[in-house]
């Protein structure tokens, strides 16, 4: 009784593992066919002059920023 509940238990566990790794392979053959998760990341340097040079500093702001896929880690231009 308890090796059919421990043998039953490893192979649920192994499952959900191997379900996970191929969720994960998903994901980055999503990116690598170009379809990245893009996250924006505003440089200080840019915040700093937009609030300092309002008008004006909006075009520093929307210069100095960062886009990076939130998966993979790749740097997106």
């Amino acid at each position: 009784m308890w090796a059919e509940v421990l043998y039953f238990s490893y192979f649920v566990a192994m499952n959900e593992k191997d379900i996970g790794a191929n969720f994960q392979q998903e994901l980055y053959a999503r990116c690598a066919r170009g379809d990245h998760d893009i996250e924006k990341k505003y440089g200080p340097c840019g915040i700093i002059t937009a609030l300092a040079c309002f008008p004006c500093g909006l075009i520093c702001l929307f210069k100095d920023v960062t886009k990076k896929c939130s998966r993979c880690g790749t740097v997106v231009s």
